[in-house]
């Protein structure tokens, strides 16, 4: 898949705001783009909700971490894997 723009984000324990964070880039008008959403070692319900967009939306790419590595490791793992130009 060749796309223009890479929009990266992490995210930490964030089940509270997961939904509203996704959805607020997804339902942007310019559509041609890769969404790489870093977990970082969540321990709450997270993942799981950002397993359902990942499923249903090819945009969106979920990388996991195992454990808690922090913001900067987390963005720079996601930055490496970014297809856009």
């Amino acid at each position: 898949m060749t796309v223009k723009v890479s929009v990266l984000m992490a995210v930490h324990n964030g089940e509270k705001y997961i939904q509203q964070a996704v959805e607020s880039i997804l339902s942007q008008t310019y559509s041609d783009f890769e969404f790489i959403i870093v977990d970082d070692g969540s321990s709450d319900d997270t993942v799981p909700a950002l397993e359902k967009y990942a499923i249903k939306d090819r945009r969106v790419v979920l990388v996991r971490n195992e454990i808690n590595v922090g913001l900067a490791r987390s963005l720079n793992r996601g930055l490496a894997l970014a297809k856009g130009e």
